[in-house]
């Protein structure tokens, strides 16, 4: 990076104020208190820089706004450009796990207001402490002719806190679904809402939430927790709420559930990854990898194994999710035990997802936990820590249930006709067939049910529903069997 931090204002440049997005009223701005300039060549690509610029006593609120040359999406298929994120610390430090994180918005918002009573969401408010602040840019993609850079900061500018653009309200209406076995639950547990890059309020994914019929709801806005007070426990007619966050690095996302902290995110080498995801599931955090798959965007920390589950299935099947699957698969016959888990991604409920890798709404995929009937986050944690699980289509099935039974296993099915179970052990598929109509006399319940023999030696056996035409229906965790004999 390159050229002078903390220069003084000068609004001479044609380009120096950028268009008003996000949750800011378009208003006219006085000139900016302060300004920092600089540049990022392609060897900076994908390497944060916190930049200092002191904050004068008895300032309540700062507006800062920030543009870059050639600049395009952060979506992985589109380059030739730029792509800069931002966040912001304050004086309290910049170090991992630091209470001076006051949030980071990515490349989703050009500006952004910080007060002492309140901030642009995913920032946090409240005082606003003299002293050195930092702004954190982290060139995501850098164009062949360079990113230049510039950020303006306006101390207190006195804007008012916009009114809520509120579009779901009232009282949901729940679906009528096929009952689950008794002592599980669905729910969904991957999405974003206005504190990252989605287009709705909290509030509002609970209602989606509730509408598509989910028992819980994984809450997961990228590499903060500002959202975990906005959503509240739910409850209530609305989804259990299961806090967490997408830590989102430049070489891929993972998800911690149960954690009240932002996790490093800055650093994108496999060795500070591994680090951090084994540091927050020792504080109690259920971590899993996200969408391992080509523009997912993919892992590329291939050596990391401090994950409890991937996510084997993210927005709809045909997403290259076949890829995390066979991810998962290679980690399992390396004799890992990670459990399955799956996630809806969903970013947009007021309109239709124009990106495809995301699903049009909640329960695309639906994670199902046998949480022995207790509706709590413990027991829900407890659930995913333990493999506990089957991901399948939709809130309304298919269900796919695996157990130990005599000398192999049990599998139950519900909602299935039409579909085909296979069962793979040790990486390989050792039965396929036909699942028949679901009878009471067969299962109980109106579940259609078979058991299998095992071959001797196998160490884990996993089962799957898959159509005519290959598309996975609904999975299940694999069930470990330690090289029965």
């Amino acid at each position: 990076m390159t050229g002078p931090a903390g220069a003084p204002a000068d609004d001479a440049r044609p380009d120096a104020a950028a268009p008003a997005v996000g949750w800011i009223a378009p208003r006219e701005l006085p000139p900016a208190d302060i300004v920092l300039e600089g540049r990022f060549g392609p060897a900076d690509r994908m390497r944060y820089v916190e930049v200092p610029f002191d904050l004068p006593p008895r300032c309540r609120q700062i507006h800062v706004r920030y543009d870059y040359s050639e600049r395009i999406d952060s979506d992985p298929l589109i380059g030739g450009g730029n792509t800069l994120d931002i966040g912001l610390f304050d004086p309290r430090g910049t170090r991992p796990g630091s209470p001076g994180f006051r949030g980071w918005s990515g490349s989703h918002k050009l500006e952004f207001v910080v007060g002492d009573e309140w901030a642009t969401p995913p920032y946090l408010c409240g005082r606003l402490d003299p002293g050195t602040w930092h702004v954190l840019l982290g060139p995501y993609k850098v164009a062949p002719r360079g990113c230049e850079w510039r950020v303006e900061i306006r101390l207190d500018p006195g804007l008012p806190e916009p009114a809520r653009d509120l579009v779901r309200v009232g009282q949901p209406t729940a679906p009528r679904l096929p009952p689950a076995r008794d002592g599980w639950l669905r729910g969904d547990l991957h999405c974003h809402t206005r504190y990252s890059d989605g287009d709705s309020w909290q509030v509002e994914m609970l209602h989606a939430g509730a509408e598509a019929g989910l028992d819980f709801l994984g809450v997961t806005d990228h590499n903060q927790v500002g959202h975990h007070a906005e959503y509240g426990p739910g409850g209530n007619g609305r989804p259990i709420v299961v806090p967490g966050v997408e830590v989102t690095t430049y070489a891929g996302h993972w998800n911690a559930w149960g954690t009240d902290r932002w996790w490093e995110f800055r650093t994108p080498e496999a060795e500070a990854v591994g680090r951090t995801m084994a540091e927050a599931a020792e504080a109690g955090a259920v971590v899993s990898v996200n969408h391992p798959k080509p523009f997912g965007p993919a892992w590329e920390y291939g050596e990391v194994r401090a994950m409890h589950a991937v996510e084997v299935w993210n927005g709809p099947w045909a997403r290259f999710n076949a890829a995390s699957l066979a991810f998962w698969e290679a980690r399992l016959v390396d004799g890992s035990r990670l459990v399955a888990l799956g996630g809806s991604d969903t970013h947009v409920l007021r309109s239709v997802d124009p990106d495809p890798r995301h699903a049009q709404g909640l329960g695309t995929p639906t994670t199902w936990l046998n949480t022995g009937g207790r509706t709590d986050v413990p027991a829900i944690l407890d659930a995913m820590r333990a493999g506990r699980t089957f991901v399948s289509a939709s809130p309304a099935g298919p269900q796919l249930y695996l157990e130990s039974g005599g000398d192999g296993v049990r599998i139950a099915t519900r909602d299935a006709e039409g579909a085909a179970l296979v069962v793979v052990a040790d990486g390989r598929i050792v039965a396929a067939t036909a699942t028949g109509p679901d009878a009471t006399a067969l299962g109980g319940a109106g579940e259609w049910a078979t058991t299998l023999a095992v071959p001797r030696g196998t160490r884990y056996v996993r089962a799957q529903l898959v159509t005519t035409t290959g598309e996975v229906r609904a999975l299940t965790s694999p069930l470990w069997l330690s090289g029965r004999s």
